[in-house]
């Protein structure tokens, strides 16, 4: 995986991780609103405490609003708009717990400071666990949720509170800490789980789906596309001409070789939505959908040019390497994927019995 796709899915495994806690995170907000609140109204004017619930709570609206749109359809926004997204409105969560400890922290009751210390310092430790992912995010809310409280005991300019604020700064500093730690572990256990599925999807030689992973995609595919009546599906069968001789000539490291430059060629021709595996031993597959068949040969015939070039630059003495390509291609509804492998397979035999080097087409039709 190059830098940059490793970076982009790196910041799309956080924002998903970001927002599958987002409503553990919104239901403890909405009840942590609402019970403070209940509390609260019997030391302080209803009104102003009336302000910041409803402020709360469609802050909680907006967020869970988000939180199903991630869900139904993450391809709405790029990665790093719905990051920015998550970002500004966890910040504002925290600015809800931080106002609390700015308007409602009493200075006559300590027991009520108590519960703000509490809830401001709490959900600040809470978010370890649902923001530290991503230290921004985790840092944002932090810092707007517990800072206006360290301020805040300052000003009641007496020795406890002076030392309740040093503690506080601690604690802030300890959570920090936890986040960096909690947040190496998450993205390890990412990686661990992509690596993980990657080895189980792909082969390892020429980083190209594996035979199982090709024909669930296939399946996938056919599920996603039914409702279109002018698509053409193709597979287009590559096996390549002579891969045993230079296998048993020149040995084992030769023909790794020249298959990992035969799956750099596959992946350089293919277009993003195209679909391509190793078959197994020196035969590669692609799935192509498109409304033109012309799409599919266009392809085939780009593989087996550059295959021709790498031919003429290879070292190996008498190398004769090359391809036969076979397309099976159908414009059914409903495709069996035995039936079009078989249709792919076909033609490339037709292609070997042919002179080899060639391209040959075989319909899938009823």
């Amino acid at each position: 995986m190059h830098a940059s796709s490793r970076e982009m899915w790196h910041k799309e495994q956080v924002v998903k991780m970001l927002y599958s806690n987002a409503v553990g995170a919104i239901i403890g907000s909405v009840f942590n609103i609402l019970l403070v609140s209940m509390v609260l109204a019997t030391i302080y004017p209803i009104l102003g405490l009336l302000i910041w619930f409803i402020l709360g709570q469609v802050l909680n609206i907006i967020r869970f609003y988000f939180y199903r749109s991630f869900l139904a359809n993450n391809t709405r926004f790029q990665t790093d708009t719905w990051l920015k997204i998550h970002r500004a409105l966890t910040f504002l969560s925290g600015c809800i717990y931080g106002t609390l400890a700015v308007f409602f922290f009493s200075s006559e009751y300590p027991l009520y400071q108590m519960l703000v210390m509490l809830l401001s310092g709490g959900m600040g430790a809470a978010a370890v666990g649902t923001h530290a992912v991503d230290s921004l995010t985790f840092k944002a809310f932090l810092f707007s949720a517990v800072i206006p409280l360290i301020v805040r005991l300052l000003f009641e300019d007496t020795e406890v509170h002076y030392i309740l604020s040093a503690m506080l700064c601690l604690l802030l500093l300890v959570m920090i800490n936890a986040a960096k730690q909690t947040q190496k572990i998450m993205i390890d256990n990412i990686y661990m789980s992509q690596s993980l599925r990657y080895r189980a999807t792909h082969d390892g030689l020429v980083d190209l789906l594996n035979k199982d992973e090709f024909c669930k995609e296939f399946d996938i595919l056919m599920s996603n596309s039914r409702t279109s009546s002018n698509n053409i599906t193709s597979i287009i069968f590559i096996d390549l001409d002579n891969f045993k001789i230079l296998n048993d000539t020149y040995g084992h490291q030769a023909g790794d070789k020249a298959l990992i430059k035969i799956g750099q060629i596959i992946r350089n021709s293919i277009r993003k939505s195209d679909i391509a595996a190793r078959f197994g031993g020196d035969e590669f597959m692609i799935l192509i959908q498109s409304t033109c068949l012309a799409d599919a040969t266009t392809i085939a015939e780009k593989i087996l040019k550059q295959i021709d070039s790498f031919h003429k630059t290879m070292t190996e003495a008498n190398t004769t390497l090359g391809a036969s390509i076979g397309i099976g291609y159908s414009q059914l509804h409903e495709i069996p994927y035995c039936q079009l492998l078989q249709k792919a397979d076909q033609a490339c035999y037709k292609a070997k019995q042919s002179g080899k080097g060639k391209i040959c087409l075989e319909e899938l039709s009823s």
